[in-house]
């Protein structure tokens, strides 16, 4: 009876539904037991109540690797549902999981219940956010939601989609795993708005992101231009990357790079220097998104018969290995 009472407790809080504005100073890291609190809008205290048996561990580490493995075994995945209002109990009755910002509603619901302080913490890609500040804004959004948890007598940075507890942490820290910047904090996902709220969401994020001063951001890497010669960049995969890496130091192209992952790393190095794409039947192994989102209109290069263009300063070719022979262009004096 005790403990019913407690969970009926927990989940009466009231919850104020319309958006707040994003803010990482509203936490009293000092009392963690008033992040015990469970607004209604997270779900149902009977619900939760009959599989905390399953879920509590010896201790706070030992229960929150139950939730995760219980999470990964029973709860399948259904993007489709990622863009409406999912809380613990839409997660529990549909066994499916949409993003993470459902998965850190699911799991930071059960923590508390467990008594584990916990609090929400959105995050945003610095890349996106240099995208964003330099525009045009773009088409993809992309954030991330951890938990942060008391565990042990310490605040730690919880990843429940990565199932990773960071403990060498600070709730001071802005830039998180991932590279990722923490822009707001709370006790209800709801009232702070997550992506599951896709247009409010957006409105919201578009309007603090406006106004953010990038001072408090890391150095975009993509904004570098390489000043060494004589390198070139292969996108492909194996066994046609080897060819075309052989094929440009037989050019005179000393430094040869090749990739297929890690594009927002990557292709802003190449800038300046020559890029090469391994193509098959007039089709890049690059998507037309990605490459352009560094090198506007550089499929215009495929419509020529040469199968290159040139986009300020970077040479790139599109290597065709079913349409006749490649040429690599020679290193510039």
């Amino acid at each position: 009876m005790e403990m019913r009472s407690i969970f009926l407790f927990l989940f009466g809080v009231a919850s104020v539904v319309v958006g707040s504005e994003p803010s990482v100073d509203r936490i009293d890291y000092a009392n963690p037991g008033e992040y015990l609190e469970i607004p209604i809008s997270l779900g149902n205290a009977e619900a939760i109540r009959d599989l905390l048996n399953e879920w509590k561990g010896e201790t706070d580490t030992e229960t929150i690797q139950n939730v995760l493995d219980w999470k990964s075994a029973n709860l399948s995945y259904n993007g489709d549902r990622a863009y409406e209002w999912r809380n613990f109990d839409t997660v529990l009755e549909e066994g499916c999981l949409a993003s993470c910002a459902d998965e850190a509603i699911f799991c930071g619901v059960v923590l508390k219940s467990a008594g584990i302080p916990t609090v929400w913490v959105k995050s945003m890609d610095v890349d996106w956010i240099w995208d964003f500040k330099t525009g045009p804004e773009p088409s993809r959004w992309s954030g991330h939601v951890f938990l942060e948890v008391y565990v042990d007598g310490a605040w730690c940075l919880l990843d429940p989609g990565a199932s990773t507890l960071y403990r060498d942490y600070s709730p001071a820290m802005r830039i998180l795993p991932g590279n990722r910047f923490a822009y707001d904090k709370g006790n209800d996902p709801k009232e702070m708005v997550m992506s599951l709220q896709w247009e409010e969401w957006k409105q919201q994020s578009r309007e603090y992101f406006s106004d953010l001063d990038v001072a408090i951001l890391p150095v975009d890497p993509r904004g570098g231009t390489s000043l060494a010669r004589n390198q070139a960049f292969v996108i492909g995969n194996s066994p046609f990357y080897e060819k075309l890496t052989e094929m440009a130091r037989e050019k005179g192209y000393r430094d040869v790079w090749s990739f297929n992952t890690q594009y927002d790393r990557m292709l802003p190095k190449a800038k300046g220097n020559l890029l090469l794409v391994e193509t098959h039947h007039g089709e890049p192994v690059v998507s037309r998104e990605v490459l352009e989102a560094y090198f506007p209109e550089a499929f215009e290069g495929l419509k020529r018969k040469s199968r290159s263009i040139e986009v300020a300063g970077t040479r790139i070719v599109f290597c065709d290995f079913d349409e006749g022979a490649i040429e690599v262009p020679k290193v510039r004096e």
